[in-house]
């Protein structure tokens, strides 16, 4: 039976995982619909979805971490 700490850390994970894969997913797009970048605003938007998709990546590390140490403590 899993504790409720389990439950909501799974769900974060989960959450996170589908946010990270929309960020890498709107990232990857933007890459193949502007494979000439035409000016700043091209950039600033690459930029802006670069940041989002790290953003996803840490808040996916940081949710599966959190759903391993909480396991862990069940352990001890």
């Amino acid at each position: 039976m899993n504790c409720n700490e389990c439950d909501r850390s799974e769900r974060l994970l989960l959450e996170a995982m589908v946010a990270a894969d929309k960020a890498e997913t709107s990232l990857r797009c933007y890459l193949m619909t502007h494979e000439r970048l035409g000016g700043v605003s091209d950039v600033d938007e690459y930029d802006a979805l670069r940041k989002s998709q790290q953003s996803a990546a840490e808040e996916r590390h940081a949710a599966y971490s959190g759903l391993v140490r909480h396991k862990r403590s069940h352990a001890a």
